[in-house]
């Protein structure tokens, strides 16, 4: 090999890896799992299991299709004539062999019939991948965002429970009421009974993965830094939604399956057509006859009389085709409208997560110099509690539209086939 060609080769090998690293956006891959386990834990599921039967049924179908039906037909008769006058018994027989022709142009459009056949199982299997993908983010990000909650109920069990102690010292002391002690005591109740609520949804969120997908590690804590100098970033789509539309528009394996099936049905109409004509069978046979004396071969030819049924089954695959590409359309036009709202959404909830950081900054400050204020002896329990408790649900509010916002570009990615591309 010259040093040329190595050189080439080189390149071609580092543009791969670089294409393959960028599979997966930087703002998205601390929080999701790594292509390897996500492929490795969706070849091994049932549900894959199940598509690639699927797949091997259809690769079947296609090859019945294009070999076809016709069959040889193997055809024998035995008889005993006796002369009349004689009395003499005659023994003869007769062995013939068949087979149905496929004519009338029916052979190419068998074997076109075939391959989309084919085409359309292979799709289906890419997509039920795909599909794979989706439930397994979905089930990924509803984990993490139950995480969330459960981090926020326990700092908020935390502080509620600080207050409540300094509640208590400021009660013995005199310096509250009892009204003021019993308002911490059940504020502290409350935050009590949604952290174990956040427990258990972190539990059942926990349960609902591990069950789909065993081998696949969750983490235990989600990290959302919302700082004002720290935050997870969040990737801005830069291509305009009309590009992006037509590109998901062309990778959808849904479309694509209902384009293909659509393609198969108007070959299925053809055929239909071509039935009209019915296939001639011929064969040769060879007899016997009164008892060996006289032997006889020769060809047979039979053919079908066309009734009306053929045409009426004509007929309906024309109108069947028909049907499958008003579908194409209708699912065109309803997944460009998913599509668009998904995009909006992403760009909505993004700027909306931007708001609602700078909202939690600024009640965070206030609720931190209102527990203050409250621990010399300023304020009142109830203001302070308030201002705690908008606080908590501004940062939980926050860290939740991030992670949705974050879910949506991640499946937007998937979607454009962007990243976690198991076609094969």
């Amino acid at each position: 090999m010259s040093d040329v060609q190595k050189s080439w080769l080189l390149g071609c090998v580092l543009l791969h890896a670089l294409v393959c690293s960028a599979q997966t956006p930087p703002s998205l891959v601390p929080f999701l799992p790594t292509e390897a386990e996500v492929k490795s834990a969706l070849l091994s599921s049932p549900m894959m299991d199940m598509a690639r039967s699927k797949r091997d049924a259809g690769s079947a179908k296609a090859l019945g299709i294009d070999v076809g039906p016709a069959e040889f037909t193997l055809r024998g008769s035995a008889q005993r004539r006796q002369e009349m006058l004689t009395g003499t018994p005659l023994h003869e027989s007769m062995v013939s062999i068949e087979r149905p022709i496929r004519l009338w142009g029916k052979r190419g459009l068998d074997a076109e019939l075939s391959k989309q056949t084919l085409a359309y199982a292979d799709i289906e299997y890419s997509d039920a991948m795909h599909e794979g993908t989706r439930e397994l983010m979905r089930l990924w990000f509803s984990h993490l965002k139950a995480l969330v909650d459960q981090k926020n109920a326990q700092s908020n069990l935390e502080l509620t429970q600080k207050m409540y102690r300094l509640t208590q010292i400021q009660f013995k002391n005199g310096e509250v009421s009892q009204l003021d002690h019993q308002l911490a005591s059940a504020e502290l109740n409350r935050v009590r009974a949604a952290d174990a609520v956040a427990k258990a949804q972190v539990q059942t969120a926990r349960a609902a993965f591990t069950q789909r997908y065993p081998n696949v590690a969750l983490p235990s804590q989600v990290s959302l830094t919302l700082g004002p100098h720290e935050r997870a970033p969040l990737e801005a789509l830069r291509e305009s939604m009309e590009v992006m539309r037509q590109e998901f528009l062309e990778k959808n394996h849904e479309l694509n399956m209902m384009r293909i099936d659509a393609k198969r049905l108007q070959l299925v109409a053809q055929r239909a057509q071509k039935d009209q004509m019915p296939d001639p069978t011929i064969g040769v046979f060879t007899a016997r006859e009164r008892s060996g004396t006289e032997s006889i071969s020769g060809l047979l030819f039979s053919m079908p009389i066309a009734g009306s049924s053929r045409t009426y089954h004509s007929k309906v695959a024309m109108a069947e085709a028909q049907a499958a590409a008003d579908k194409v359309r209708l699912l065109e036009q309803q997944l460009a409208a998913s599509f668009d709202a998904m995009w909006l959404q992403f760009q909505n909830k993004r700027s909306a997560s931007d708001s609602l950081r700078l909202a939690w900054e600024g009640q965070a400050q206030a609720a931190e110099k209102s527990l203050k204020a409250y621990a010399l002896g300023e304020g009142n329990l109830a203001q302070t509690l308030m201002i705690s408790r908008f606080a908590s649900e501004s940062l939980s509010a926050a860290e939740s539209m991030n992670l949705e916002a974050l879910e949506l570009l991640a499946l937007i990615r998937l979607d454009l086939h962007q990243m976690w591309d198991f076609d094969e």
